[in-house]
């Protein structure tokens, strides 16, 4: 099982981070499929192979993806895309 694991400082207000979480999660949702729930202060979405989360602070924000081994093959792809999108949101 591959494992992506980002984590990003920011200086948003948490509410503010929190939409942008609530973003991202529904655009994974309308690009690839799965669906995803808040618990807290996180995401959790799931899709068949991929089960992620994203956690909300204060300060950062913590992207912790898990791919089978058929997803794992697009691990690089994914991962840049999710880098992609948090240096496009939080700069």
């Amino acid at each position: 099982m591959a494992t992506i694991n980002i984590r990003r400082s920011h200086q948003l207000p948490l509410e503010e981070i929190k939409q942008k979480a609530e973003q991202l999660a529904e655009n994974l949702t309308l690009r690839i499929g799965g669906r995803y729930r808040w618990q807290g202060d996180t995401v959790h979405y799931s899709y068949t192979g991929v089960k992620a989360r994203i956690d909300c602070a204060a300060s950062d924000i913590l992207i912790d993806i898990k791919l089978n081994f058929v997803a794992s093959v697009f691990r690089g792809t994914i991962e840049e895309e999710v880098r992609d999108t948090l240096d496009k949101h939080l700069t």
